[in-house]
């Protein structure tokens, strides 16, 4: 609860950074100071510190990730290229795979207390990237006059997003949880973690290619109707082999989606990437993480409920999502 109330705050000021950034004219320098925020705070855990200090220490860090995701995404972008944007989320994947394999392996031969030294290294190595950024001049927003009447045409993209972040924060939660259950170790718990999370990059990469030849719509379809057929298999495996196969399986289909969806909402709102993307991302995982705990507060002690329930939701998404899809597929405003 600790880390999820923080997601959950982070995630919605996606979108006040989203409206925020575009007024700000020296972008470069906005970029740098982001980067800072994300970076430095993490610096204070080589001191010794409370859970006071901890909560504020990791708020900074979120708020400042936040802040990079609308910005991020808009210069990934804003060539109007979808491998850019694919490329974009494939290193979020990437880090968040091996992000805590990292910590744990620096922590475990350094010490967290050297956290500092590995800090300045990374920033001063960020150095040369920054400055090729600074040299090319880039603008995050074709028109600062936003409007919130721009919101409704993201909707189903809002949804979709949410919908899946719903399922993929509970199915991370409790299949770990329900491995154990089955008699495994919890060594094996966090092996279906990274694996998931591993082959999610290949499916990500996978699904902007499905986009590119057919259609965002067709690509969450697919998404939702894998997640919940395989799921279901999942939940009949006792052997360990079929039940890594499967649960990978159930993962991946939810990152086939992952970067169409965000590509798309800046295709449907041209001229305000920093804001579509901040409602394909923030808004949508804040939306997701709500339903993740209103479910769990009401069934969070019945593992196996939960998951199949979850494989059946996901079959149901992918009905609807294909029964409508003039609205689950349909164009936003004009360029």
């Amino acid at each position: 609860m600790f880390i999820a109330s923080i997601s959950l705050c982070t995630a919605l000021s996606q979108i006040f950074f989203a409206t925020f950034i575009p007024r700000i004219k020296n972008q470069w320098l906005l970029l740098y100071g982001i980067v800072l925020m994300v970076v430095l705070p993490s610096s204070f855990f080589a001191l010794p510190i409370g859970i006071y200090q901890a909560y504020l220490i990791f708020f900074l860090i979120f708020l400042g990730n936040a802040a990079y995701h609308p910005i991020g995404t808009a210069l990934a972008g804003r060539n109007l290229s979808s491998s850019s944007v694919t490329f974009f989320v494939s290193g979020g994947i990437l880090g968040g795979a091996m992000g805590p394999i990292f910590i744990t392996w620096f922590t475990g031969r350094f010490g967290l207390n050297k956290i500092i030294f590995f800090n300045l290294l990374f920033l001063l190595l960020l150095q040369p990237v920054l400055f090729i950024l600074k040299k090319a001049r880039f603008a995050i927003t074709k028109h600062p006059d936003f409007s919130w009447k721009s919101f409704p045409v993201l909707i189903p993209i809002w949804i979709m997003v949410g919908f899946r972040t719903f399922l993929m924060s509970s199915l991370h939660t409790y299949a770990p949880i329900y491995s154990n259950h089955q008699g495994f170790s919890l060594l094996v718990g966090g092996s279906l973690l990274s694996s998931g999370l591993i082959s999610g990059l290949c499916f990500n990469i996978t699904g902007s290619r499905l986009r590119m030849r057919y259609n965002n719509w067709l690509v969450n379809v697919i998404s939702f109707a894998g997640m919940g057929l395989f799921m279901t298999f999942f939940m009949q495996m006792k052997s360990f082999l079929p039940f890594l196969l499967f649960y990978v399986l159930s993962d991946s289909f939810l990152f086939l989606s992952m970067s169409t969806n965000v590509y798309e909402a800046q295709q449907i709102l041209p001229g305000h990437p920093a804001f579509a993307a901040s409602v394909s991302m923030g808004l949508a995982w804040a939306t997701g993480y709500v339903l993740h705990l209103l479910f769990s507060s009401f069934y969070g002690n019945q593992v196996e409920f939960v998951l199949r329930c979850l494989g059946i939701f996901s079959l149901v998404m992918a009905g609807v999502v294909l029964i409508f899809p003039h609205f689950f597929g349909r164009k936003g405003m004009p360029r």
